[in-house]
């Protein structure tokens, strides 16, 4: 197996269909993701390498050859990169999506620091592990919406148990794109085919997005992707550029240690029982209800303290050996933030290994990526 590391530059947008149908209350209308799954990336890998695989031998793979040649064809993390023109690609033009644990009122951002609390929600769930985590407190004001990505300092602040200082974050600028289909023989718009598509912006005047991608492939190849790779809808063509190590490596200035584990979802992840990480059941601890268990680099067992999650993202999929939709899957968004504790009371180490580890189920889809930070269960607390 070899590694492959470069960054995708979209050349005229990308159209990333949600699973909402084009018969919703917007008629002829299709509703796109805020940022491409990585699920997305790994079909436009697999595809590149059947076109090369074809391109070798001179014939035409079927389907299920393509389904089986291309499987081995996986991805590690994904990146979201926003760079000015003429410039390199280094780790400070990555953007990470927004921390779940933090909150904007006016104008300043707040941490959500967890801690107990004795009074229980009032929601439909009968799970007294639930009801038993901890909670934050909320500052006083409305909240207000908080950018989609962050900068690499203000992540690297934040996840040191800092608040980063107020800054423009780069935003994706999106476009509706009207079209038309015309019958060939009449020349004139088909009833009914008038429809709109939302389209990611990805060249500004003052920069351009991409998406790093690093990607293990069966075998050694001299260079891939070869040539334009057909991504998202429509197969809109993005360029490939090859990329560093450093891209995708931690960052000095990550904390080294820390009293409890702060975890942020860097990509989303899909776990067995929806929000709930893997690896962790449900027992007792200190007396009370918990979620206890063992999470992959981690030494030592931990209890699940707090978890902040935003609704979930619906992944829809398309089968291209079998022609036919795959079954709906629901995902962890990224930006979710775990809360962790050692059983034994001891802190954790070695944060810098679990940065960018994988976690959860379909890791070969580049789900699941973690971002390790400083996080103190003392703090807060009353």
């Amino acid at each position: 197996m070899r590694t492959a590391r470069f960054a995708l530059l979209p050349r005229d947008g990308l159209f990333c269909k949600d699973g909402r149908g084009w018969y919703t209350s917007d008629v002829g209308r299709s509703h796109a993701h805020l940022w491409p799954p990585p699920s997305t990336v790994r079909g436009a890998m697999r595809a590149a390498w059947g076109q090369l695989l074809m391109a070798r031998t001179g014939g035409t793979l079927t389907p299920e050859a393509w389904e089986r040649e291309t499987r081995e064809v996986t991805l590690g993390p994904v990146l979201a990169l926003r760079r000015p023109f003429g410039e390199g690609f280094a780790p400070r033009h990555r953007l990470w999506p927004t921390p779940a644990d933090a909150l904007s009122v006016d104008g300043r951002v707040h941490r959500l620091l967890p801690r107990p609390s004795a009074v229980a929600t009032l929601g439909p769930v009968d799970d007294d592990a639930l009801e038993a985590l901890w909670r934050p407190s909320l500052p006083p004001g409305k909240p207000e919406s908080l950018p989609l990505f962050w900068t690499d300092e203000a992540l690297l602040l934040w996840l040191s148990g800092e608040v980063p200082p107020s800054q423009p974050a780069p935003e994706p600028v999106r476009r509706t794109d009207v079209r038309v289909t015309l019958d060939p023989t009449t020349q004139a718009a088909v009833p009914g085919m008038l429809y709109q598509a939302e389209v990611l912006e990805t060249l500004e005047r003052s920069g351009e997005w991409a998406l790093g991608v690093e990607c293990a492939l069966p075998e050694d190849t001299p260079a891939f992707p070869r040539g334009p790779v057909g991504l998202g809808g429509k197969r809109r063509m993005a360029m490939a550029e090859p990329v560093g190590t450093e891209l995708f490596s931690a960052p000095k200035e990550l904390p080294r240690s820390s009293p409890g584990l702060r975890l942020v979802l860097a990509t989303p992840a899909h776990f067995e029982r929806g929000w709930l990480p893997d690896g962790l059941e449900r027992t007792e601890h200190e007396g009370q209800p918990a979620w206890v268990g063992t999470l992959p680099g981690v030494e030592g067992r931990v209890v699940l303290r707090a978890a902040l999650v935003p609704r979930s993202l619906e992944l829809s999929t398309w089968d291209m050996a079998r022609g036919r939709p795959r079954a709906t899957r629901r995902l962890v968004p990224a930006g979710s933030t775990y809360f962790f504790e050692k059983v034994d009371g001891r802190g954790f180490t070695a944060l810098s290994a679990l940065w960018l580890a994988a976690w959860g189920g379909s890791r070969e889809e580049g789900l699941g990526r973690v971002l390790p930070g400083h996080w103190n269960p003392k703090e807060g607390r009353t």
